[in-house]
C-alpha cells in the first residue's frame, strides 16, 4: 500500500545523448517505460522538425501494413467454410522486431504492396469478366424463351405502338401487324436490378411514347454486379422497337439505369452456339480464378506470419523518431538534449538503460543524465497491479490526484465494495455475481489480449472488483439474513409463537442474554413489523457509515495539511471542520448506538409490572426517546429538556447546549481567520519589500501554494477580495453539504430495502404464488421466469444502480472532503503503454 498512499516523488532530468546512440537510446527507454519526456520544441511546426523524414517514412510504412491487415481479414471474412482463416499471432515479446532492417522492410513492404496490388487488379478484372458472363448466359436462356413465346418473329410490324398504348396483348398486336407489310425490328437486351426496374419501365415508354414492345422476367438466384460485385436480384429484359433515334434512346436510358446490355443473335442456332461458347468460357474462367485465389491466399499466409513482427517495429520506429521530434540538438549539433520526468527511485534503472544503448549503438562517449530543478508541478505516478489497477481508475475517472496527495483509492479499495454490498445484501444473489466474477478471472489470460465487446470488456476490466463487491453482497446477506430473499435459520432463532393468532413472538425462556450469531434473527423477516424494524436497522446503520467516512476524510485533510506544511488548512480549517461534524452528526450517531445498547425493553417491562397493560393487552414502548425529536429540540430548546423527554444520559440536554454552541463558533472560525491572516502576510511582505527596495520582478510572487491552502491560489497577483469569496463559498458548501452529504448516506437505506422487497416480491408472488397453484408444468415455467427476471433485474440492474450510487458517495461524499483531483498524469514514453492501447 506504500506505492498508493502518495503519488512516486518524481524528479525532472536532462539528457544528453550522442546523435549515434539517440535511436538505441530511446528504444532502451521505451522499453522501460519510466520517463515522460518534455517536448522542447512546442513552438515548431511538426513538418519543421529534425526527423519528419523518418517518421513520414514509417507512416508510410504503418499504411502498407495496414493494406496488408485488411486484406488478410477480408479473407478471413469470407463465407467459403471450406478455407482455413489465415491467423495472426499476437505482438511478439522475445525483441525479434531488433533483428529486422527498416531498409529491408521497406523494399519488401514495396514489393509485396505492388504484387498484391496487380494479384486484386487481376482478381476484380476476372470477376468483372465471370460476373458479365453469368449475365450474358441468363440473358441469352431467357431470350431464347420470349422468341420462342413470340413465334420467332422479330420483324414484328410497326404499328404495334398505338395498339400496346390501347392495351392491347401480344397476340392482338402479332395478328394486326400481319395486316400491312412487314418491317425489320430493332431490339436490345440485358440485365437491370429488380429494384429500379420499375422507374426505368416507366421512363422507357414515356421517353418512346409508347413506341416499344417490352418482355422481362426474374432471375432465380442473385447475380454478383460486374462494377461493385455486390449480389442483388436482377430481371432480364429485351426491349424490341423501330429506328436508330430510338436505339440511342434506349441506350441511353439503359445506362442512366446500371443496366447492362449484351449482345444477342437474331438465329436461334446463333444464340444456342453463343450460349455454349458462354459456359465453356465460364468453365476456364472458374478455374483461373480459383488459382488465382489460392496463389494471393498462399501469399497472404505468408504476409500474416510475419504481421505482428513487422507491426511492432514499424510502430516502435515511429514512436522513437516522434519522441526524438521533441528533443533539441546542442549548439554544435553534436548530441540532442532532452528533458523528462522519471520516479526518483528508478534513477538507477534508467542509468542502466543508458549504458545499454551505448553498447549497442556503439558510441564512444557516454549519455549524461542530469538532474534539473523544475520549475512546474510534478506529474503523478503510482504503480499499479492488476487488482488495484480498476480502483485507480475509478478514482482517476474523478479527477487525477495532486502531486504527493493522499490516494483515496487505498481506501476505495475497501470501502467501495462495503457500501456496494450493504445495497446489495443477499447471499444468493452475491454468490451468482461471484460465479460470473470467478469464470471471468479463469478466462483471465485468454480474454487478455483478445478485442471484446464493449458489453463483456467493460466488466472484464473490473473483475476484481467485482469480486469484493460479490463478497461483500454475501457478508451483508449474512448480516441482513436472505438467500434470494428468504431468511436462513442456521443457528435457532431465540423467538417462539405463543399467541393463538401465530404472528406475535416472544424471547424463549433461557434465552433472555442470548442473540443470533451472525446478523438478523430470522424471526423478523415476514413478521407483521418487518418493515419497520428493517428500516430502523438500515437508516441508523447508513448514517454511521456515512459519518464515519465523512470523517475520515476530513482526518485525510488533515494528514495532507501536515504533509505540505498548510498550517492554515490544519487550523482553520480542518480542526472546525471536524469539531462541526462530530459536534451534530457524531453526536447523532452517539445516540444511535447508545439507544440501541440501552434496555428500554426490560423499562418498559418493568412500568407494565408497576402499572397495568393497556386496556386491550398490547404491547406499546413508550419509554424509547425519538432521535429525530430529540435532534430538532436540539436546535429549539438547546439546554432544556422538552416537556415528557428522556435522558439517554445524564447531563444530556447540557451537553446538547455546548455542541451546539461549539458548532456555532465553527463557522466563523473557518470562514474569517484564513483569508485575514493571509492579507496580514502580504501586507508585511510588501512593506519588507519597500523597505528593501525589492524590484518588481520579485514583486509578482505574491505567496506560496502553503498560504493558499492549495486551492488555486498559489500565484498570481494577491486579490483578498477573491480569496475571501473563495473562502466563503468553502464554508457555505462544507456546512450546508455536511447535511446533505448526511442524508444522501440514506441511499444505502433505500437501496438496500428496494433490493430486498423486490426479491421478496420475485419470490412469494412469482414462484411460489404462481408455481404452486400451476402444479408441476407450472413451477417449471415460474422458475424459468424468475430466473430470467433474477438475472435481469437483480443481478444485472440492481448492480449497475448499486455500482453508480456507490460511485457517487465516494466521489461527491467522500472524496470532496479533502481529494484535490487536479494533478497531471504520469505519462511515459512506453511501449508497453502503446501496444495496450492505453490513451497517451
Amino acid at each position: 500500500m506504500g506505492d498508493l498512499w502518495r503519488s512516486q516523488e518524481m524528479q525532472l532530468v536532462q539528457l544528453f545523448v550522442q546523435v549515434e546512440a539517440a535511436h538505441d537510446t530511446v528504444d532502451e527507454l521505451g522499453e522501460l517505460g519510466l520517463i515522460e519526456f518534455r517536448d522542447l520544441n512546442h513552438g515548431v511546426n511538426a513538418v519543421q522538425r529534425n526527423f519528419v523524414n523518418e517518421v513520414k517514412r514509417a507512416d508510410e510504412m504503418d499504411r502498407k501494413l495496414r493494406f496488408f491487415e485488411k486484406l488478410i481479414k477480408d479473407a478471413n471474412s469470407s463465407k467459403d467454410l471450406s478455407q482455413q482463416p489465415i491467423p495472426i499471432p499476437a505482438m511478439p515479446t522475445d525483441g525479434r522486431d531488433r533483428d529486422l532492417s527498416m531498409d529491408e522492410l521497406e523494399t519488401r513492404f514495396e514489393e509485396l504492396e505492388k504484387e498484391l496490388q496487380q494479384m486484386n487488379n487481376n482478381q476484380e478484372m476476372l470477376n468483372r469478366n465471370h460476373n458479365e458472363l453469368i449475365e450474358l448466359k441468363y440473358v441469352l436462356e431467357k431470350d431464347e424463351e420470349f422468341f420462342s413465346q413470340a413465334g420467332q418473329r422479330p420483324d414484328l410490324d410497326g404499328a404495334r405502338d398505338t395498339d400496346l398504348l390501347l392495351g392491347r396483348d401480344e397476340e392482338t398486336f402479332v395478328s394486326a401487324s400481319s395486316t400491312s407489310g412487314a418491317v425489320k425490328l430493332g431490339f436490345v437486351t440485358g440485365v437491370v436490378p429488380r429494384d429500379k426496374f420499375p422507374t426505368f419501365e416507366r421512363v422507357l415508354f414515356r421517353a418512346t411514347r409508347g413506341n416499344l414492345y417490352m418482355k422481362y422476367t426474374e432471375v432465380d438466384e442473385d447475380i454478383k454486379d460486374p462494377r461493385d460485385g455486390k449480389p442483388v436480384k436482377k430481371y432480364v429484359f429485351i426491349v424490341f422497337f423501330q429506328g436508330d433515334k430510338l436505339q440511342t434512346k434506349i441506350k441511353k436510358i439503359c445506362e442512366s439505369f446500371d443496366a447492362n446490355l449484351y449482345p444477342c443473335p437474331d438465329s436461334p442456332n446463333e444464340r444456342k452456339e453463343l450460349l455454349s461458347q458462354v459456359n465453356t468460357r465460364l468453365d476456364d474462367l472458374r478455374v483461373v480464378i480459383a488459382r488465382t485465389l489460392e496463389h494471393r491466399r498462399q501469399v497472404l499466409f505468408d504476409v500474416g506470419r510475419q504481421l505482428s513482427v513487422w507491426q511492432m517495429k514499424v510502430r516502435k520506429e515511429k514512436a522513437i523518431y516522434h519522441t526524438m521530434n521533441m528533443f533539441n540538438y546542442d549548439v554544435g549539433r553534436r548530441c540532442l538534449i532532452a528533458e523528462g520526468w522519471c520516479p526518483k527511485a528508478s534513477i538507477e534503472d534508467i542509468q542502466l538503460a543508458l549504458r545499454k544503448a551505448r553498447d549497442r549503438s556503439g558510441a564512444l562517449v557516454p549519455s549524461i543524465l542530469s538532474i534539473i530543478k523544475p520549475t512546474e508541478q510534478p506529474p503523478t505516478y503510482f504503480k499499479v497491479n492488476k487488482f488495484t489497477r480498476a480502483y485507480q481508475n475509478i478514482v482517476d475517472a474523478y479527477g487525477v490526484a495532486r502531486y504527493r496527495e493522499i490516494n483515496p483509492a487505498v481506501f476505495t479499495m475497501v470501502t467501495f465494495p462495503f457500501l456496494f454490498g450493504i445495497m446489495f445484501g443477499d447471499v444468493g444473489h452475491g454468490i451468482l455475481l461471484l460465479l460470473a466474477t470467478l469464470f471471468m478471472i479463469y478466462k483471465e489470460k485468454e480474454w487478455a489480449g483478445q478485442e471484446l465487446s464493449e458489453m463483456i470488456a467493460t466488466p472484464f476490466e473490473g473483475r476484481y472488483v467485482m469480486l469484493l463487491m460479490a463478497i461483500f453482497g454475501i457478508y451483508c446477506g449474512f448480516i441482513y439474513n436472505e438467500f434470494f430473499s428468504v431468511p436462513m435459520n442456521l443457528f435457532g432463532s431465540r423467538f417462539e409463537c405463543c399467541d393463538s393468532d401465530n404472528l406475535t413472538y416472544h424471547i424463549k425462556e433461557g434465552f433472555e442474554n442470548r442473540v443470533y450469531p451472525i446478523g438478523v434473527d430470522p424471526v423478523w423477516k415476514g413478521a407483521g413489523n418487518e418493515l419497520l424494524y428493517y428500516n430502523s436497522l438500515k437508516m441508523k446503520n447508513a448514517i454511521i457509515l456515512g459519518v464515519i467516512q465523512m470523517c475520515l476524510g476530513i482526518f485525510m485533510k488533515m494528514f495532507n495539511a501536515i504533509y505540505f506544511r498548510q498550517e492554515l488548512d490544519l487550523f482553520f480549517e480542518f480542526i472546525p471542520q471536524i469539531l462541526l461534524m462530530l459536534a451534530l452528526f457524531g453526536y447523532l450517531c452517539f445516540l444511535i448506538v447508545l439507544k440501541w445498547l440501552t434496555p428500554f425493553y426490560l423499562m418498559d417491562k418493568q412500568e407494565w409490572e408497576s402499572n397495568h397493560t393497556t386496556p386491550n393487552g398490547s404491547v406499546h414502548t413508550f419509554t424509547s426517546p425519538m432521535l429525530l425529536n430529540t435532534m430538532i429540540y436540539m436546535f429549539l430548546n438547546p439546554f432544556s429538556a422538552p416537556e415528557g423527554a428522556i435522558e439517554l444520559f445524564k447531563g444530556q440536554f447540557i451537553v446538547q447546549g455546548i455542541l451546539l454552541i461549539i458548532a456555532f463558533i465553527c463557522v466563523p472560525w473557518m470562514l474569517l481567520p484564513k483569508p485575514l491572516i493571509l492579507r496580514a502576510r502580504h501586507n508585511k511582505k510588501m512593506a519588507l519589500k519597500r523597505a528593501a527596495g525589492g524590484n518588481s520582478a520579485h514583486e509578482e510572487e505574491e505567496h506560496d501554494d502553503e498560504a493558499g491552502g492549495g486551492h488555486g491560489h498559489g500565484h498570481g497577483e494577491f486579490d483578498f477580495g477573491e480569496l475571501f469569496v473563495h473562502q466563503v463559498i468553502e464554508t457555505i458548501e462544507f456546512v450546508l453539504g455536511s447535511v446533505s452529504n448526511t442524508a444522501s448516506y440514506l441511499r444505502l437505506w433505500a437501496l438496500s430495502l428496494a433490493h430486498s422487497e423486490l426479491s421478496t416480491v420475485f419470490w412469494d408472488m412469482g414462484l411460489i404464488s404462481l408455481g404452486v397453484k400451476n402444479g408441476p408444468i407450472g413451477v417449471v415455467i415460474i422458475f424459468a421466469v424468475w430466473t430470467g427476471v433474477t438475472v435481469g433485474v437483480l443481478l444485472i440492474m440492481e448492480t449497475l444502480s448499486a455500482f453508480l450510487h456507490a460511485l457517487r458517495l465516494h466521489w461527491v461524499e467522500f472524496q470532496n472532503k479533502f481529494y484535490k483531483g487536479d494533478g497531471k498524469k504520469f505519462l511515459p514514453f512506453s511501449y508497453e503503454r502503446m501496444f495496450s492501447n492505453e490513451d497517451e
